[in-house]
């Protein structure tokens, strides 16, 4: 393809947010001398990383810049977001000024992979490429249009950093997944990323071993004001004494009523449902035998579905707050108008907000709650890969070299030492006064590049949280239902297929497989509003009657080949632990 050649402009920022990685957690000795070593390999790397940007502002004609075609399907970031800015990042800056290469970012707002297949199929790719699709990623390779990365690095950074400290166990793991090493990854975070990157403090050890942004919250201020323990809302009984207390009591916040309970708005199903209440009233995706199952079909599923339910029949649960969208759900949470929440606590921004979580709300046949955490080390989210046809690939190579250095992730996250922050012997990130109000205010949500964002470089470097902030009312509650003492840990990494293509879409089975997943959303959202106890256990049966129709047995031991091999490869595996409970 070609690229034109264009005068110096601002870059495109972009947009991003500080959030939490959870992947791989493993135990973790935080002693002097892996601090020492750590620093000593950051070091290497940033002597290594300013040598490849010194070498890359040389090449730079003066006052040019090259473009660089940048595509990406990440939701959240990129210019389909809402607030998606022009104004130039620190990151973005250096970028132009070092490397010569101006971003030209295309995020298209629907239907991401379905343009990038018609790329791969014509062979006009983009450069660089940041996908979250797997299937897609695997196109790229099966049709070898990627560079594998130890051969791009080689070739063109052959002093790069990334060359002998990228962790080993992540590389391994995309090895596994996608037989090779052909991307760098986001917001890793394994046992060998914390070697170079150690946590800071206990709190980030908590978030790595228990975390979830899933969480089960509660207003502490409505709590308080009505009298409402910990103790009453412990357990399904007293959470539901507790939502009548609070739907009789006429308490008003600023003249307006609240809410006993709300879920995620529209997202109900996937992230209130499917992402807490399965785990809170103990569902995991094997039967009794251990073999892979539909976490609908667990007896457990009928128990998270008639908690809602209950919810909705007793007008706890507004349902007309089901069908709203996020920004309108936003405004009944910064308002403090919602007594329990029950959904991701990454979609708000907490500072100052009463938040607080217990962990699960026991359920009343003596479940275990259960929560699956990645103790492997994971492949990251987002997933970065060159084009073997790309322009400009010695700059390419030095940008992934530059970005995920500690040079790097220290401009992308923080900006420019000295002027929007400080950083002390221990490696401790301070922002400035000025730092804070630019990111606030100049640099909104668009100065952190998603795609080198780093986990345990955060959690390296970041202060511990004042608990009133954003990030401290976020290290409290995410980790509340995995450290509850009661609470089954699973190895969630032995689901790592199920985002992939295990049945081939258009044989017969693959077309059941579909026909299951588009009647399961709209059957859950069915049985979760019945008006009556008779019509929830019709619908519920219904749902049931439908999958076996579907074939769901067949389906189900299709994933469990699948399952078993990652059983055995990892050497462990999944326990129904309520089993006996339904027996």
């Amino acid at each position: 393809m070609k690229r034109r050649i264009v005068q110096k402009a601002c870059a495109l920022a972009l947009t991003g947010a500080m959030v939490f990685g959870l992947a791989a957690c493993g135990s973790q000795t935080d002693t002097a001398a892996s601090q020492t070593a750590a620093s000593q390999d950051a070091s290497a790397a940033e002597e290594n990383a300013g040598t490849d940007a010194a070498s890359a502002s040389d090449t730079a004609s003066a006052g040019e810049t090259s473009e660089l075609y940048w595509f990406s399907d990440v939701t959240g970031w990129g210019p389909a977001t809402a607030n998606w800015s022009t104004d130039e990042s620190p990151a973005t800056k250096y970028i132009e000024e070092n490397f010569g290469l101006t971003l030209n970012i295309e995020q298209p707002p629907t239907d991401a992979a379905t343009k990038l297949g018609l790329m791969i199929a014509s062979g006009d790719l983009p450069d660089l490429m940041s996908i979250t699709d797997v299937d897609i990623y695997k196109q790229l390779v099966e049709a070898d249009k990627v560079w594998d990365m130890q051969t791009f690095l080689e070739t063109y950074a052959p002093d790069s950093h990334l060359l002998t400290d990228f962790p080993e166990d992540i590389k391994q793991a995309l090895i596994d997944t996608y037989g090779g090493w052909y991307s760098y990854p986001s917001h890793m975070e394994s046992a060998d990323n914390r070697e170079l990157f150690p946590p800071d403090d206990q709190v980030w050890v908590d978030i790595v071993e228990y975390g979830d942004n899933g969480c089960i919250m509660f207003n502490k201020e409505i709590m308080d004001a009505l009298g409402i323990t910990q103790e009453d809302v412990q357990t399904e009984e007293g959470f539901y004494a507790a939502c009548e207390k609070v739907k009789n009591s006429g308490y008003q916040v600023d003249g307006q009523s609240v809410l006993p309970v709300g879920l995620q708005c529209n997202l109900w199903i996937d992230t209130s449902l499917d992402g807490v209440l399965v785990r809170n009233f103990g569902v995991v995706p094997v039967d009794e035998n251990g073999n892979y199952r539909h976490k609908e079909l667990s007896p457990g599923y009928k128990n998270a579905l008639k908690f809602v339910n209950t919810l909705i029949q007793k007008g706890y649960l507004d349902v007309n707050t089901l069908t709203i969208d996020e920004t309108a759900w936003k405004t009944y949470l910064d308002a403090k108008r919602v007594f329990c929440w029950i959904g991701n606590q990454a979609q708000q921004d907490k500072t100052n907000m009463p938040w607080v979580s217990y962990g699960p709300i026991l359920a009343s046949n003596g479940a275990r709650p259960v929560t699956g955490i990645n103790q492997s080390a994971g492949t990251g989210w987002i997933q970065t890969l060159v084009s073997k046809d790309c322009e400009n690939p010695e700059k390419i190579a030095q940008l992934l070299t530059w970005a995920s250095s500690k040079d790097g992730l220290l401009v992308n996250y923080y900006g420019e030492e000295g002027v929007d922050y400080t950083i002390d012997d221990a490696g401790i990130v301070t922002r400035t006064e000025d730092g804070e109000k630019r990111y606030a205010e100049d640099y909104d949500n668009n100065m952190l590049l998603w795609p080198f964002a780093n986990t345990s470089f955060e959690r390296n470097t970041e202060p511990v949280p004042d608990p009133t902030s954003n990030r401290g009312v976020e290290a409290a509650l995410m980790p509340a239902l995995g450290k509850y003492e009661d609470t089954y840990i699973y190895d969630s990494s032995l689901l790592g297929f199920e985002n992939s293509t295990v049945i081939e879409p258009s044989s017969d089975l693959g077309i059941k497989l579909s026909q299951v997943k588009t009647y399961l959303e709209s059957q859950k959202a069915k049985i979760a509003t019945a008006a009556t106890d008779e019509e929830f256990e019709t619908e519920y049966q219904n749902m049931i009657d439908t999958l076996n129709s579907y074939d769901i047995t067949a389906i189900d031991a299709e994933y469990d080949k699948v399952y078993k091999e990652y059983c055995e490869k990892k050497g462990s595996s999944i326990e129904d632990v309520n089993a006996a409970l339904y027996q």
